[in-house]
């Protein structure tokens, strides 16, 4: 009985959430897929690309995701061990809640807090503004768009008392590995929003490699793997849509 309770006031404030929260998808432009996508979706179901991946996923999506990462925030990951594709930037930021903090803990986000609302209900930990002064099992989230006098504040703070920071790389922006936390940051983000891909589901996890292994398991606990088709199309994505 005591676990039903908290479980349905958590279901309770699930359901209370504002529209924002229950729908917290980074939304890219509107885009028609490109061709060249879909001709690579296309030729990985002729050759049978059908069923599971391994639980990363493949292994060349993966690389594509620790280039852009070295490209646009000079943040090296390890492709074959730290780097996780994900059914979209929604399970990428679920499982980084789930795995980084304890029941009880905060997650401070310094930017977009719908974003990782529910994540919060479900894992039963507080959801703080950048003005909140938290005590005891503490994480961050940011992304390109939190203010860099906030978030230089934050993250030194972080630095200090060795608590995880969660980046999402969807807004340009500084990595927080270029202000000494490598390796406190789980890096996560979606994969061809700007292409129209929205419904293919893809996105993507970045840890040291080190800690990478149970993010790694929950995703695989929750989904398996994520859709084998949606993977090798994102193959074909170039430049700023990938």
């Amino acid at each position: 009985m005591e676990l039903i309770v908290p479980l349905a006031e958590r279901v309770r404030r699930l359901q209370s959430l504002p529209p924002e929260a229950r729908d917290a998808v980074a939304r890219g432009a509107a885009a028609t897929v490109p061709e060249a996508v879909r001709e690579a979706a296309d030729a990985a179901l002729q050759r049978g690309e059908t069923h599971y991946t391994d639980r990363p996923g493949i292994l060349p999506l993966r690389q594509q995701v620790a280039d852009r990462l070295a490209r646009d925030f000079g943040a090296e990951v390890d492709a074959a061990k730290g780097v996780v594709i994900t059914c979209g930037g929604t399970e990428a930021r679920f499982v980084a809640v789930q795995q980084l903090l304890p029941r009880g803990g905060t997650l401070v986000a310094l930017s977009h807090p719908e974003r990782v609302a529910a994540a919060c209900v479900v894992r039963d930990v507080a959801l703080a503004g950048p003005d909140a002064d938290p005590a005891g099992a503490v994480a961050v989230y940011l992304n390109g768009e939190t203010p860099h006098a906030v978030a230089d504040a934050w993250l030194a703070r972080a630095r200090d008392h060795g608590w995880p920071v969660v980046f999402e790389a969807d807004a340009g922006g500084r990595h927080p590995a270029g202000l000494g936390l490598a390796e406190q940051t789980v890096t996560i983000g979606s994969i061809g929003l700007a292409a129209g891909m929205a419904s293919w589901r893809l996105g993507f996890l970045a840890a040291p490699a080190a800690k990478a292994g149970p993010l790694r398991d929950f995703k695989q606990a929750l989904t398996i793997c994520t859709t084998n088709v949606s993977q090798w199309g994102a193959l074909a994505l170039e430049g700023d849509a990938a």
